[in-house]
């Protein structure tokens, strides 16, 4: 209804909007003054059952309410057998053994809310409705096109934000945090994060680097965690299928979030690159669960099993890790006690 003037005449090329206004039009009568000046009424009933005499552009959006709804009608067992309702599941199984009975019902009723529709329109005829509609189908056939590039762009970018954790792990950026940002940060929330160190004991059983063929593996271990640094330990040259790490690193963790992810990953390093071998993804839950189990309960520390967790890997391997909480402050006492020693050696 964009293409049509303010009053009862069409658009451009458009038909006459009743045998009136055509009659008028040929006599050259000027409908548009007359009918810019025509006062609405509303809701009148000169006519069965009633007429809306409202703006001509309330008239046309009414109809275009009226053809999404026929839309939606005709689209009904599809748009039902996609929700997970147990009204629209039953519906699904009723109307598929019945298509034939629906879409019978479907014809009468969109005749009959058509005829509706356009009969309490007094600016609207149904060669007007059709005439109109075959101008959208017009269209729509002339940018075939551009909306079919359109949607499958559209369709790409969904397709990609639905499985973005698995192209993540293809790439193999799923352990990467590219933006450090927390919402809690700018509005100046306390969060609950303190040091941790993660000691790892060894690897084992773990399969060949797919990279090299005449070589044993080159093991190092990395850890990724939310916005941390990555850590690595050391190269262990030709360690084969497994070695002794006995390395730690330090991370901060955030007990606020207990579904933030730890990635430990087992690489080898080759001349040019590095590949991965194994990895093991543990929550914050389960890194605390760990930490009360190897590191809050000992008075001692060795590299044995009694003080180690075996964990393992993915897709194949073992790794013997522990936890411990970091006292800061018994680390800045041991560091002001070393400065102090360097301080009595230099006036030795």
């Amino acid at each position: 209804g964009t293409g049509r003037g303010g009053g009862g005449g069409g658009g451009e090329g458009g038909p006459p909007r009743s045998r009136a206004a055509a009659a008028m039009v040929e006599g050259g009568v000027d409908v548009g003054e007359d009918h810019h000046h025509h006062v609405r009424r509303g809701i009148v009933f000169d006519k069965w059952p009633f007429r809306l005499d409202i703006s001509v552009e309330y008239q046309d959006w009414i109809l275009v309410g009226m053809s999404l709804f026929i839309l939606g009608m005709w689209s009904m067992p599809c748009i039902c057998g996609r929700l997970k309702s147990g009204v629209s599941k039953s519906f699904t199984r009723w109307v598929y053994m019945r298509l034939h009975v629906f879409y019978c019902w479907v014809v009468y009723l969109t005749l009959f809310v058509l005829m509706f529709t356009i009969g309490v329109l007094p600016d609207w005829t149904v060669t007007d409705f059709l005439n109109y509609l075959g101008i959208c189908v017009d269209w729509v056939l002339h940018h075939l096109v551009k909306i079919i590039y359109s949607l499958t762009i559209l369709i790409a970018f969904f397709l990609v934000f639905k499985l973005r954790e698995r192209v993540m792990v293809a790439a193999g950026l799923d352990h990467i945090r590219l933006f450090r940002f927390n919402l809690q940060d700018p509005l100046g929330l306390k969060r609950r994060r303190r040091p941790m160190e993660i000691f790892i004991w060894k690897v084992d059983e773990l399969r060949s680097s797919a990279g090299k063929m005449m070589k044993a593996n080159d093991i190092f271990v990395e850890g990724h965690l939310g916005g941390n640094e990555t850590a690595r330990t050391r190269v262990h040259n030709n360690a084969g299928s497994g070695c002794n790490i006995k390395e730690s690193f330090q991370l901060n963790i955030d007990e606020g979030n207990p579904q933030e992810l730890l990635h430990i990953l087992v690489k080898d390093q080759s001349l040019l690159t590095t590949s991965e071998i194994a990895r093991l993804v543990l929550s914050t839950a389960e890194l605390c669960g760990i930490e009360d189990q190897t590191g809050k309960r000992r008075s001692r520390f060795t590299y044995s099993t009694e003080y180690f967790v075996p964990l393992s890997l993915s897709p194949m391997g073992q790794i013997w890790i522990a936890a411990a909480p970091v006292d800061d402050q018994l680390e800045e006492e041991a560091m002001g006690l070393m400065r102090d020693d360097d301080a009595i050696g230099l006036t030795c």
